[in-house]
């Protein structure tokens, strides 16, 4: 019997030709690691189509692969991959009476947001601009995410220089809900512009500005149209300050800015020695709320380079969580959308992780998952901060701010709480 041998298949240190992994041998023509074969396979197998945000021309090193895999893909052909290969294996693992149905594709609803026509919608490319083939799910939180914070009025590139006549924290939260304009100016949000450090008055500015920001962000999902008003209400109140403070986080980690960077040119340090140099309200205000954000968000989506589509999934699953203070159907929806952005952060995951070991890819959500609480209790803070600054009048705080931060007695049913 005559053995065919491949010995280049036993060399134990070929490199992946695609990303450079150290683990490759001999796949579909060339040397490739398991992860770059899997990864040409489906591409192969379900003929996707992927899109560069760059110049075509992205670092698909090892470490780096999954973020463009469009780059990934011809990088793959480059080196000698060959599509005929993937096809005829395919075929002869395939029974003859085998059909292929297509992928149900999961549909995420949302509403446009109303806006006149003076308002600019400008999207930058990004490295991390999802793949044609993240699910379907994933693609529509990226795109609401992405459209809220870079939608603003020409007209008023700076809120604080129109402070005045553009902020107005004087105004209930129903007349704010039904015209969020009367709030701030959707101004241009210029979160890496650290130029000076905060003041008081950049305190109110960020946060009339973030208010109209959650306001676009909630009228983007077409599911909570399914509340009633009562409950539309609760949540808003209940959801402002956790996703703002996820917001706030994530641009912190991605302006690398070491604490909390405001709307406009302002930002508030984590360094001990500069907070001494803040207005005492505006120390009192983000001072514990600072650290806890450092700590236990921007720190951790810095160990696991947290993504960009990651941070929209993480959003709307902070938006989307159930609460005893809200009717029973209103439960229901909030609890089987928030189900559904979970499974899809899981999906996009694992997606990602396809080479690695399935701990680490559940470490890595449990890791995310965390970071739900971490903005709650940031936010339960902020409620406390709040409510005791405008009590002794001690910034800007009285009227909307403190309806918006002040809780909802907890003795109550939901349905007993009075606007």
């Amino acid at each position: 019997m005559h053995l065919k041998t491949n010995l280049s298949e036993c060399i134990p240190d070929r490199r992946c030709l695609v990303c450079g992994d150290d683990k490759a041998s001999r796949h579909y023509g060339t040397v490739a690691c398991n992860g770059c074969k899997g990864f040409f396979r489906r591409s192969v197998w379900e003929n996707r189509t992927y899109i560069c945000a760059g110049a075509k021309d992205c670092d698909v090193e090892q470490r780096f692969r999954n973020r463009c895999r469009a780059c990934r893909f011809q990088k793959c052909i480059n080196v000698g991959m060959d599509r005929k290969s993937v096809q005829s294996e395919r075929e002869v693992r395939l029974p003859k009476d085998t059909v292929l149905k297509p992928k149900a594709s999961l549909k995420a609803k949302r509403a446009s947001l109303q806006m006149s026509s003076s308002i600019t919608s400008s999207i930058p490319s990004s490295s991390s601009t999802p793949d044609v083939d993240s699910p379907s799910i994933v693609k529509e939180l990226y795109s609401i995410q992405r459209r809220v914070e870079t939608t603003f009025c020409q007209e008023f590139e700076d809120l604080v220089q129109c402070f005045g006549t553009m902020c107005n924290v004087n105004i209930t939260l129903k007349s704010a809900l039904e015209n969020p304009e009367k709030v701030a100016t959707r101004t241009k949000l210029e979160w890496g512009n650290t130029k000076r450090l905060a003041t008081l008055r950049d305190l109110t500015v960020t946060w009339c500005r973030t208010f109209v920001w959650f306001h676009d962000y909630m009228s983007s999902f077409i599911e909570l149209d399914r509340l009633n008003y009562l409950d539309r209400t609760i949540l808003f109140k209940l959801r402002f300050a956790p996703v703002s403070w996820m917001l706030y986080a994530f641009q912190s980690y991605r302006h690398n800015v070491e604490g909390v960077t405001f709307t406009n040119d302002a930002w508030y340090p984590n360094d001990k020695e500069k907070q001494t140099l803040m207005e005492k309200p505006c120390f009192d205000y983000y001072n514990r709320c600072s650290g806890t954000m450092m700590y236990d968000l921007v720190n951790k989506m810095k160990q696991i380079c947290m993504t960009e589509e990651e941070y929209s999934c993480m959003l709307a699953i902070i938006l989307f969580r159930s609460d005893y203070r809200l009717s029973p159907d209103s439960n229901h929806v909030l609890a089987s959308t928030g189900d559904q952005y979970t499974q899809a952060l899981s999906e996009l995951i694992m997606s990602r992780m396809e080479d690695k070991d399935d701990l680490q890819a559940l470490d890595r959500l449990a890791t995310l998952m965390c970071m739900v609480t971490s903005c709650q209790s940031i936010a339960r803070t902020e409620d406390d901060n709040v409510t005791f600054l405008a009590i002794f009048n001690m910034a800007d705080l009285v009227g909307l701010p403190y309806e918006v931060h002040s809780a909802l007695r907890q003795e109550e049913p939901p349905h007993g709480y009075v606007e």
